[in-house]
């Protein structure tokens, strides 16, 4: 029990690790001036949310179930959090990134547009935690 948390720590730790070069690239991708312009008529920020979610947090996600496989390949889920567990340094590492830019720039915008982000890996690891494997017997 001990060490699969403390695995699962190590896991989260290099997922946290892998999401800022993951992030790094996803925030170079150019969006194409007429997406963006019809999403930006509709509302700003549901643009940049969904501009976020697409070049952010959906390779995010796919880094995240790489680790997730791996941790239930290796059999480590004990309890219903264990999963959240993988994700906790994730976490701590953007709320600490968050705290710093809100004391530089105080605007909600930058939370607004980036807090699907995180809500989407959350919701994921809650279906995948919750998930039953199919008994055939």
């Amino acid at each position: 029990m001990k060490y699969n948390v403390l695995l699962l720590f190590i896991f989260g730790c290099l997922f946290a690790y892998l999401s800022i070069p993951v992030i790094g690239y996803g925030s170079a991708i150019a969006i194409p001036t007429e997406v963006l312009s019809a999403l930006y008529d509709l509302s700003p920020n549901f643009a940049l949310s969904m501009v976020d979610i697409v070049t952010l947090g959906l390779p995010l996600l796919a880094l995240l179930l790489v680790f997730l496989l791996i941790s239930k390949s290796l059999y480590l889920k004990d309890k219903a959090y264990s999963y959240f567990i993988l994700l906790t340094p994730f976490l701590a590492l953007h709320l600490y990134f968050a705290v710093n830019s809100f004391s530089a720039n105080i605007d909600n915008t930058t939370l607004l547009t980036s807090l699907p982000k995180y809500l989407l890996l959350v919701l994921f690891v809650a279906l995948f935690s919750t998930h039953k494997k199919p008994n055939f017997s």
